[in-house]
């Protein structure tokens, strides 16, 4: 017999996560450990044993006009395997959006076309977009200083304006701490001519930018020489590349494009 839950003892889940995604189990309890107390988690039970779940990030929707709007972002939804093509991830979305009284809408990064695809049947659409471009290291005058969690909050919001998403504190900790476990971290970089800030983590000796914000080249060259990468891959504000997705819940008006940047990926 299947029920469906708000869980409250999250770290249940870290089994189930394990067995869909692969991430390592400290991964898994970094984020249980930064999120506490301000993740929702919600699952699907077999008896007692969860056989699907997804985690609710509250998050800011700011809209073109500067409103900000209550959303959550949802992470980490899987299956089990041995429970795939049942239909419960899709009762599991109906559950927890009918539970998100306090929300004004859903958004979550799907992971290639066919779970776009899926996604749009359960109502949700295409809303955030970035773009990207690849470059080579090279070396030349920026200044680098790390930052945490606080300061890049305060200088990423200096730098976005139409629609985006705010993140708190606590999930920019989070993804302190999967850049810093990478070799890399959050940054301000300043050029002559511009001053950015970038959340950048090292995978297969390239230096992967979550998000650069203002776009500068230069300054996502330097920071890869200075990692000792070959190259540097950026995503920062553009519309080139669909991302993310989102949901209206209780009838919100939501903008038609936004900015999401960090998706924890």
């Amino acid at each position: 017999m299947i029920s469906y839950e708000r869980m409250k003892q999250p770290a249940l889940l870290t089994q189930l996560w394990l067995s869909c995604f692969d991430d390592s189990k400290e991964a898994v309890e970094t984020f249980w450990r930064k999120t506490e107390g301000h993740a929702l988690a919600f699952a699907a039970l077999d008896g007692t044993a969860p056989v699907s779940m997804l985690c609710a990030l509250p998050v800011e929707l700011v809209d073109d006009c500067g409103e900000a709007l209550r959303a959550v972002y949802l992470y980490a939804v899987c299956t089990a395997p041995a429970y795939r093509r049942r239909g419960l991830c899709a009762a599991l979305l109906a559950y927890a959006e009918s539970e998100l009284r306090d929300y004004d809408a859903c958004m979550l990064v799907p992971d290639g076309e066919a779970l776009f695809r899926y996604y749009e049947k359960r109502g949700y659409r295409t809303a955030f977009y970035h773009s990207t471009l690849e470059l080579p290291a090279h070396k030349s005058d920026v200044i680098i200083t790390k930052l945490t969690a606080d300061a890049y909050r305060v200088l990423r919001e200096l730098q976005l304006y139409g629609s985006f998403v705010s993140y708190d504190v606590s999930l920019l900790e989070l993804q302190k701490c999967a850049s810093e476990a990478s070799g890399a971290g959050l940054y301000r970089l300043e050029t002559a001519d511009a001053v950015c800030c970038a959340a950048a983590e090292i995978t297969d000796g390239c230096l992967l930018f979550k998000e650069l914000l203002p776009c500068c080249p230069e300054a996502a060259a330097v920071l890869a020489e200075k990692l000792g990468c070959e190259k540097a891959i950026v995503r920062t504000t553009g519309d080139d590349v669909p991302f993310g997705m989102v949901k209206p819940l209780h009838g919100a008006h939501l903008p038609e494009k936004s900015y999401l940047g960090l998706a924890f990926d």
